[in-house]
């Protein structure tokens, strides 16, 4: 990991537990000055260490479906990949997108309301750009919840950020998905900044705020980092699960909170039933916590794939 300071460790790991939190209860918690805090952050911006601050939506509860997709690619070169990529990067469906290596080419997510939404939004791509996809991988994510980045102070990590669906779907309104979208990019912003955006109140931003936070729809408020800068690598592991079940799962979340270098674990229905994503600081780490879910799993684990994500495009929770 880069050579962050203690004081600059425990900076980002609160904010990745939540961004919105005042230079004031930041400077309490890391035994600094407002100051200091408001100068360390500028510092870490500047740096681009902090890429920005991400308002966690969960999109699930809104009725969403979300679907995993790998492509491999084929004929192209340099200029074809940065054009797909950004086709993606553009589509107020995906949420993710990521270039990976090895047997796959891109990573991304997309978001859907119904099943026929989605065939039109992926058949268009294809559509577009069939003629490079040698390969494709769907799957239908369940739910994946966050855990805090323990890594970066050496403790054991917890479950964060909620990412599942609700009992009842969650009804939004045209401010409701309008104080999504401003607060989605940037979740430092302030409750008067936010009114002044979308010309409504400071006290009506302020309940809408709360409201969606009560409903679970907004999860958190996070960070992202730029994990290059910081000699971090981002990994997806999938697995094949044999007999998965509510407690087994539950294992696989204690095993997380232990393991602090796993970030999302992600349940789906497709080729793979689960998904481990981690930030480590080497190959090697990786292989030693992939061994260890492995055995510890040993009657569940059928397979899994090692899918390296190297560069992060697009990480918009609220896309639309």
């Amino acid at each position: 990991m880069l050579r962050l300071n203690l004081k600059e460790r425990k900076l980002l790991y609160w904010l990745d537990q939540d961004s919105r939190a005042t230079n004031k209860e930041l400077a309490k918690k890391i035994g600094l000055s407002e100051q200091a805090i408001g100068y360390k952050l500028k510092v870490l911006e500047n740096e681009g260490i902090i890429k920005k601050y991400v308002t966690f939506v969960n999109t699930l509860a809104l009725g969403y479906s979300h679907y995993k997709v790998l492509l491999r690619l084929q004929n192209t070169n340099p200029k074809k990949e940065k054009e797909i990529i950004d086709y993606l990067i553009d589509n107020k469906n995906i949420r993710w997108v990521a270039s990976c290596s090895g047997r796959w080419d891109i990573n991304f997510s997309i978001m859907a309301k119904t099943s026929q939404e989605f065939i039109e939004i992926y058949r268009k791509i294809e559509s577009d750009f069939g003629d490079y996809i040698s390969e494709k991988n769907v799957s239908l994510l369940i739910k994946s919840p966050g855990f805090t980045k323990g890594y970066l102070l050496d403790k054991n990590s917890f479950k964060t950020l909620e990412y599942e669906p609700k009992a009842l779907e969650k009804k939004q309104d045209d401010l409701d998905r309008k104080v999504l979208k401003v607060i989605s990019q940037n979740a430092r912003k302030s409750i008067i900044e936010i009114a002044k955006e979308i010309n409504s109140t400071v006290d009506i931003v302020r309940y809408r705020l709360k409201k969606l936070e009560n409903e679970k729809v907004i999860s958190g408020y996070t960070l992202q980092l730029d994990l290059k800068k910081m000699n971090l690598l981002r990994y997806s592991v999938y697995f094949s699960v044999h007999k998965m079940n509510m407690e087994i799962e539950k294992k696989m979340i204690e095993f997380a909170k232990i393991h602090n270098n796993i970030i999302f674990i992600l349940t789906m229905v497709g080729t793979y039933d689960l998904s481990l994503e981690l930030e480590v600081d080497s190959y090697g780490m990786l292989e030693k916590i992939i061994k260890d879910f492995r055995d510890f799993f040993a009657q569940n684990i059928k397979d899994f794939e090692i899918i390296f994500n190297t560069y992060e495009y697009k990480y918009d929770f609220y896309p639309f």
